[in-house]
């Protein structure tokens, strides 16, 4: 099978980023690279599905690794992880070192999922700012993903999703599930919730968002479900009014610079100071968009807000809405001025480093520190929601109607081949009980 004919069935198995990005995979394969790193590492606290997906698919793991080797024509393909699972590197040794791959042990760390933080670790080379790792020849894939390569090869499309649902539930458990599942079943895999006033952090304590009901469904991309209590302070600053966060950080920044001096991209060299967007808070017309240019580099690790940050500022919301001006203005900097700002690796940047441990401790999440373990478990939702919009690109086009029947892996949605985009398939068999432009429901009536 040649190149082009792998990555037209990596396409239509509907392949798209699963730690979160939700980039369409065939796309990233597409240049050559003289790297290929699995993203094992999974930074983020109280999450296992990478973990328990390389665990449980270890052969077809390596085998997606092996296929985008042969595609890319790497000379080198490395898996990296963190130190707290090394019983995994004992696990995948024998398989990897028989495709002559490397295993990489990064400290325990937060964000060291970053993919320009990860791609500096394995490679020592800088991703350029505001680039891709396939402009210094590498090819980064979440470790799941790439077990979704093999089976995309084996002409299996994606209908199922490693979760891990954690927080106050009885059992913390990592499933995998039909994609499309409710957060109310998957929570019930856990043995349900333990408090009166549950809420949902949906894919991370760090980056995640939050949702106030269990009416939510699992997309390609999801990482796990976190419940805590609605008054739990972590709760309370990602659920803030924007004109609060905003007033406050025009009135209580002083400038220590905190959030700047603990920033992963900041340390690497990249032109990112959220102090500096911070301070434009206190500026209006030219000198607000000078300071604003600081925030184009942020990646949202939350850093800055959850950790850095003396006075409970939240410099992270402010830089993502700074972005998005940025965006809507083209106020970024221009590439001479990114060329002028962008400078070495700080020399203390080892020493600042978030030890995962202390995020625990900081954001009160000590008492939910337990192990998710796999459990096997056959699902069988009543019904399914099917988003169209996960990945990255253009929406999947529905070619199904209300009343058709499906069968599980029946393309559902469609992107054109000239667009970026995947398929989307159904999860379980059932007959299609609403169709909108954002998502399909299909039922189960067995």
């Amino acid at each position: 099978m040649n190149k082009q004919d792998i990555l037209q069935q990596i396409r239509l198995a509907g392949v798209i980023g699963a730690g979160g990005a939700g980039f369409p995979a065939y796309k990233k394969l597409e240049s050559d690279a003289e790297y290929i790193i699995a993203n094992g590492v999974e930074c983020e606290p109280l999450l296992y599905k990478d973990r328990e997906s390389m665990i449980r698919e270890k052969e077809r793991f390596i085998e997606g690794l092996r296929i985008m080797r042969d595609v890319t024509g790497a000379r080198r393909v490395t898996i990296a992880l963190k130190s707290k699972n090394k019983d995994i590197a004992r696990i995948l040794e024998p398989l990897a070192s028989r495709e002559n791959m490397d295993i990489f042990i990064m400290e325990d760390v937060y964000p060291a999922g970053d993919e320009y933080v990860l791609v500096y670790e394995v490679t020592g080379k800088r991703i350029p700012p505001g680039g891709f790792p396939t402009q210094i020849g590498v090819v980064v894939n979440n470790v799941e993903t790439i077990v979704n390569i093999a089976y995309a090869v084996e002409n299996k499309p994606v209908t199922h999703k490693f979760i891990t649902v954690a927080g106050a539930v009885n059992e913390p458990v990592t499933v995998c599930v039909p994609v499309g599942t409710g957060f109310n079943d998957c929570i019930e895999l856990a043995g349900g919730v333990t408090i009166d006033n549950p809420v949902v952090l949906t894919d991370g304590v760090m980056m995640g968002g939050v949702e106030k009901g269990f009416t939510s469904h699992i997309s390609k991309t999801s990482g796990g479900l976190i419940v805590l209590p609605d008054d739990h302070p972590l709760v309370l600053r990602k659920t803030a009014p924007r004109q609060s966060y905003l007033t406050i950080g025009h009135s209580a920044c002083d400038q220590c610079t905190f959030c700047t001096e603990l920033c992963p991209r900041y340390l690497l060299g990249y032109p990112i100071q959220p102090h500096l967007v911070m301070r434009s808070l206190q500026f209006t017309s030219n000198d607000k968009e000078l300071l604003s240019r600081w925030a184009g580099a942020c990646c949202e690790c939350n850093i800055c807000t959850l950790f850095a940050c003396p006075e409970s500022l939240d410099p992270k919301r402010i830089c993502v809405d700074t972005k998005q001006r940025l965006r809507e203005t083209n106020g970024h900097f221009t590439a001479e001025e990114v060329e002028a700002v962008y400078r070495d690796v700080h020399p203390r940047r080892k020493g600042r480093e978030v030890p995962v441990s202390m995020l625990y401790q900081r954001l009160g999440l000590r008492r939910y520190n337990r192990e998710a373990p796999f459990r096997v478990v056959t699902v069988e939702p009543e019904s399914v929601c099917i988003p169209l919009d996960s990945h990255t690109g253009k929406p999947s086009v529905p070619v199904v109607e209300t009343g058709d029947p499906v069968r599980a892996g029946d393309i559902i949605a469609d992107v054109d081949e000239e667009s970026l985009g995947c398929p989307a398939h159904a999860s379980i068999d059932g007959i299609v009980t609403e169709v909108t432009s954002r998502h399909i429901t299909i039922s189960n009536q067995e």
